[in-house]
């Protein structure tokens, strides 16, 4: 009964670190410069206006919050065939999604900020045509 038990602790411990929030990318096409870098966690808004994506994670009372925004020209898929723009009411708020992102530095009003631009969410796949590279993380 005790080793039950234990191995009933142990697989929730480790199904809930499988919804872990920062990750690495699973082996395949990528664009170049793309480092492996991947997000999970409950969407909590899409800015409209700003563009952004925020998500957050929260584990035994610790929450982490992501901050990104989709690539320039990210386009999705109607469900009838043609190709759009996306736009931020596509993204679901309160669902659990994953994104690929690249972090890079910009300058904004004169200073250098961090900015994490989303390539791929797994709500909305992005079907803008680019130049992709193998690349293994594992």
């Amino acid at each position: 009964m005790k080793s039950i038990l234990f191995l009933l602790i142990a697989l929730f411990a480790f199904a809930s670190s499988a919804l872990a929030q920062h990750g690495t990318a699973e082996n395949g096409y990528y664009p170049s410069g793309y480092e492996g870098d991947t997000w999970t966690g409950q969407v909590v808004s899409a800015n409209e206006h700003t563009r952004e994506i925020t998500l957050s994670y929260t584990h035994n009372g610790k929450s982490q919050t992501f901050v990104g925004a989709p690539e320039d020209g990210y386009l999705v898929h109607e469900h009838n065939g043609p190709t759009r723009p996306l736009k931020m009411s596509d993204i679901p708020v309160g669902r659990i999604i994953k994104v690929w992102y690249v972090p890079e530095t910009k300058k904004v009003d004169g200073r250098k900020v961090k900015v994490n631009t989303i390539f791929l969410i797994d709500a909305v796949a992005n079907a803008k045509e680019s130049r992709t590279y193998f690349k293994a993380f594992n």
